[in-house]
């Protein structure tokens, strides 16, 4: 089996209040009285109430820089991100550097080569034999196609040691359109990083057994949920049609997720906050009781959606809840569902 042994979060130095960010928008892009009226009611009703940001100044956005403006304070900001959760993790493993075997960098906030995954391994001063991987561009739920290729790792040597990194800067993707597509984009992404350790059969303790993967594109789809390289940046189309088609696919998806190993009922839900009505839409479909969602809402709250790395920040608060099974579940481009079924070391119930 493959088992996940530590884990870690962190986020850049600025931090905002939602309300804030709004009053900077409706200032920056110069909004007429109903504009911003329609601005403030999104931020308000967003369950939002701060994020992070590599930015220190939005102003920079305002002036819409190149897409190659804003990659360029990817490349210094991100491995900075990258480096410091990384040691996070690995600290709270406590095992030796020499140790891992793999690194895999997942990022689809800007690109570069070589990868976040090289600087990684350079900057923690791993040895230079170690494989890797990156998983670029997948979106939102990039962190459980991360978790299916380091369990694949694990399970072909129990000896491996993965070191599972996500780094994604969203708010240098800010667009300074008027659509209402952009309104929201802006409104819920934020930036953040997360990684974790899994290997197989742990010498040392763990956290969570990886139980069950599964993945299922919904058809009809492709167009509801997209990312698009511009000119000025990423441009996220988010279709309010993405909770309808959730709502009908979630129930079977789960079921068939955890077979036979636990009920629906036993399992905290650490779903990826994509937005409220992600949230809300999974809550129904599967009557959910408001305490095995509650990780979901605290980390949309407190940091709102991190592309990629928002699942492992939901999976790290689960900890506080000492449930025995674990469901994660994914939404990205696609439109796709992931999922993961975690059983942990330990539980009280």
């Amino acid at each position: 089996m493959a088992y996940i042994l530590s884990i870690a979060t962190h986020c850049p130095d600025y931090r905002f209040e939602q309300k804030a960010i709004a009053e900077s928008m409706i200032k920056g892009l110069g909004l007429s009285s109903e504009q911003a009226e329609s601005l403030n009611t999104l931020y308000s009703n967003s369950e939002i109430d701060t994020r992070h940001s590599v930015i220190q100044n939005f102003d920079t956005l305002y002036k819409n820089p190149t897409s190659k403006q804003r990659n360029e304070i990817y490349k210094e900001e991100a491995p900075k991100l990258a480096v410091k959760v990384a040691q996070k993790a690995l600290n709270s493993w406590g095992g030796n550097l020499n140790e891992i075997t793999h690194v895999i960098s997942i990022s689809c906030t800007g690109m570069m080569a070589p990868g976040i995954e090289y600087h990684l391994i350079k900057q923690l001063e791993l040895r230079p034999t170690v494989g890797r991987i990156g998983i670029n561009f997948m979106g939102c739920f990039a962190a459980f196609n991360g978790i299916s290729v380091a369990k694949a790792l694990a399970k072909e040597n129990p000896k491996n040691r993965i070191l599972l990194v996500c780094t994604e800067l969203c708010s240098l993707n800010g667009q300074m359109d008027l659509s209402s597509n952009s309104f929201l984009a802006n409104a819920l992404f934020a930036d953040g990083a997360a990684a974790c350790i899994i290997g197989g059969e742990p010498s040392e303790n763990y956290l969570w057994q990886i139980i069950e993967r599964s993945s299922n594109i919904i058809p009809n789809s492709d167009q509801e949920m997209t990312w698009d390289v511009g000119n000025n940046g990423y441009f996220m189309k988010l279709s309010s049609k993405v909770p309808v088609f959730v709502k009908n696919h979630i129930a079977t998806f789960t079921q068939s997720l955890v077979q036979n190993n636990c009920s629906l009922e036993e399992c905290l839900w650490a779903i990826h906050p994509g937005g409220k009505s992600i949230i809300k839409a999974i809550e129904k479909a599967c009557n959910l009781l408001p305490s095995q969602s509650v990780c979901s809402w605290e980390v949309l709250k407190n940091y709102g959606n991190m592309s990629s790395a928002t699942f492992l920040f939901v999976l790290q608060h689960s900890l506080t809840m000492q449930k025995k099974w674990t469901l994660g579940i994914g939404l990205g481009p696609g439109l796709s569902i992931e999922g993961v079924l975690l059983r942990s070391k330990d539980a009280s119930h």
